[in-house]
């Protein structure tokens, strides 16, 4: 049989070709020759193009809230070619002519991406023979010759839970574009220009986030609080269980004259030990790495070129532990890794994988180093930078940390002999062990303090306590927060907070691993206040379904409808929001351009190319008249003058911010 071995990017065929013998050959009695995409070769034609003529009026025109929601059922969900891609989908064609299957072998993703993405393709070149499914921890030569050899019959697209549901989460996105239109004309017509708008499952409820931590921390008033508490030399500090505070530091002080110095008797010494932690996910070594100064996209665009070279492990996964087979493949490495890291190999002295860490079956198995060990510290940074030292010396320790003992520590418990109530317990470290490799405490935003052991006396004092101030928005808030609603897997989370952080149109900013809402950020949060696509347990519920999806319990079409019940509620509770955009006080500081009145183009409707549009009635200054307008439709050429300039052109498809439409295009050659 002649396979045809369909890569996601010519990193991933590089690969195979030196896993396999070359772009062409044989293996396992089966010739195969390698091509590759450049990612999606295919986007969603755009909402007027994918319904009936008689519709495309309406869909072309998305100034008008009286058009929302959309009725799905009208549209065919037609892809085409995104600009500049035809040569890559041709060669996969021409390669295919002469092949008797094809093998999908792009990125074995937790959300079915690389399947949808393989899938796209062969439905564009109208394939009609088999098709084969490989998957694959990493692409070292053992994992592509092992994924080859296992490689299943997925010919009934349909029949595929995963390219299902990559599917319907992918209808319900596009759909999803509604909610963005949506905020952007509310915001407009409350006399607010951002440029764009971003609502999305995972990008509103993180924005949200930010905007209710920072409206929390605006609105906290600080409540003091005072009562007895007792410190020995250590810092050590006892405390009564119960006790009933103050709210007048005279009433505390009077309290104090009651007490005395006290010996500190020590009632219990308890020995215990902690395994090391989890290995890193990508969201939390983005925590850490964070700490050094640099930004989630960098660590995503570099950890992936340090995958690629076979050095750390796939990126994207959702998995937090590792099997046996790749813990083995790994520990005879061990030591190397160690020298590279400068950690002292006579710590790795745990070579069993814990329970913790065993995974019976797992697709690509937790972020860890690579097979490919470079040779230093210093090579990394030259062929990665800075950013890629971090990355590296991070996702190592993390992993050899493992290797090492538990961490011991002596948990001490004490009281004051003259007053009983008032109890302390420590944890005196006794081994570091692991701790001495990889400390979780440096992904904590709380500064770490030295634990000292109980003196013999404490003296009383007054202790002013406060309600605690809501905690700032930084990164690792962020993440817990999601970790907490099972919002995404680590890679998604970091790939969100990216998006939505980076560019002219930013929602958010990051300062020292602290996040706030930009000019764009803050108005999307007014407007989402309540609405659905910006809670969580919504979000959450709407990745239960994609999931129900690939195991078959949910019809991957009806994903899609979900967003209509979603712009029905949001839609009106938007309108009701636009009144506080006036009334935030720091969004009118933001807003750095006078307030204009927003007033949609004129529309027009014609047909062209045999489908009827709608186009502005507007270029510039100029209004089009009757003739010219017969013109345009009938696809030719006009001229007019305007700033005593002639102006020649014609009606072309054209995107401005990621929109693709028909209207006027000059000809300035």
């Amino acid at each position: 049989m002649k396979l045809l071995l369909l890569t996601e990017k010519a990193s991933a065929a590089k690969n195979f070709a030196a896993a396999l013998g070359g772009l062409k050959g044989s293996f396992n009695h089966d010739s195969y020759q390698i091509v590759h995409a450049h990612g999606h070769l295919l986007q969603f034609k755009e909402p007027h193009q994918m319904v009936a003529q008689d519709k495309a009026a309406k869909y072309s025109d998305w100034y008008d809230l009286n058009n929302y929601p959309w009725n799905l059922l009208d549209f065919t969900w037609e892809k085409e070619v995104i600009p500049g891609m035809e040569p890559a989908l041709a060669n996969i064609k021409n390669a295919a002519q002469k092949c008797d299957a094809i093998v999908i072998a792009t990125d074995d993703d937790p959300s079915g991406e690389g399947d949808l993405l393989g899938w796209e393709i062969i439905n564009a070149i109208n394939w009609t023979k088999r098709v084969f499914r490989i998957r694959f921890a990493d692409e070292t030569p053992t994992n592509i010759k092992k994924a080859l050899l296992e490689k299943v019959d997925v010919t009934n697209q349909y029949q595929q839970g995963e390219f299902l549901e990559a599917t319907g989460r992918e209808r319900f996105d596009f759909a999803s574009m509604q909610l963005s239109r949506i905020a952007l004309i509310i915001a407009r017509q409350a006399g607010f220009q951002p440029k764009s708008l971003r609502l999305g499952r995972l990008k509103s409820t993180i924005v949200n986030q930010v905007y209710q931590q920072e409206t929390a921390r605006q609105n906290y008033v600080k409540k003091s609080y005072y009562e007895v508490r007792f410190r020995d030399t250590n810092q050590n500090i006892f405390k009564q269980g119960q006790k009933a505070k103050f709210t007048t530091e005279a009433d505390a002080k009077l309290e104090l004259s009651k007490f005395h110095n006290s010996q500190i008797i020590v009632d219990a010494k308890i020995a215990k030990h902690q395994a090391p932690p989890d290995l890193l996910d990508l969201s939390h070594l983005a925590i850490l790495v964070g700490k050094k100064g640099y930004s989630s996209q960098e660590v995503l665009t570099t950890y992936q070129k340090m995958y690629e070279a076979g050095i750390l492990s796939y990126p994207r996964t959702e998995d937090t532990k590792i099997t046996q087979e790749q813990y083995a493949q790994l520990l005879p490495l061990a030591k190397q890794i160690a020298h590279v890291t400068h950690v002292d190999p006579k710590l790795l002295t745990h070579t069993t994988l814990r329970k913790k860490f065993l995974a019976n079956n797992a697709t690509h198995g937790a972020n860890r180093p690579g097979l490919n060990v470079p040779r230093s510290l210093t090579e990394i940074e030259q062929k990665f930078g800075k950013c890629g030292r971090v990355i590296y010396e991070a996702v190592a320790k993390s992993f050899l940390a493992i290797l090492a003992e538990d961490y011991l520590y002596d948990q001490e418990q004490a009281h004051l002999a003259d007053y009983p109530k008032f109890t302390c317990t420590i944890n005196l470290p006794r081994e570091l062990n692991y701790k001495l490799i990889f400390d979780e405490n440096d992904l904590s935003d709380a500064p770490t303090q030295e634990v000292l052991p109980f003196g013999s006396s404490a003296q009383p004092f007054v202790y002013e306590g406060h309600n605690p101030k809501p905690k700032s928005p930084t990164h690792r808030f962020i993440i817990d927060f999601l970790k907490k609603d099972k919002i995404g897997t680590g890679a998604t989370q970091e790939q969100t907070l990216a998006n939505i952080s980076t560019g002219k149109s930013a929602l958010i900013k990051n300062t020292k691993e602290k996040y706030s809402l930009t000019f764009p950020g803050l108005v999307q949060s007014i407007l989402c206040d309540q609405t659905y696509i910006a809670s969580p347990k919504v979000t959450e519920q709407l990745q239960d379904t994609m999931k129900m999806v690939k195991q078959g319990k949910f019809d991957y079409r009806n994903v899609p409808f979900l967003i209509n019940q979603i712009v029905k509620h949001d839609l009106a509770i938007e309108q009701k929001n636009a009144a506080n955009l006036n009334k935030n006080p720091k969004l009118a500081k933001l807003q750095t351009t006078k307030k204009p009145t927003f007033t949609p183009k004129p529309k027009v409707t014609g047909t062209w190319r045999g489908k009827e549009i709608a186009i502005n009635q507007t270029w510039g200054k100029h209004t089009f008249n009757e003739r010219e307008l017969k013109h345009l439709f009938a696809g030719k050429s006009i001229t007019f003058v305007l700033n005593k300039r002639k102006i020649t052109g014609k009606l072309a498809k054209q995107t401005y911010q990621g929109h693709q439409f028909v209207g006027f295009k000059a000809d300035f050659s």
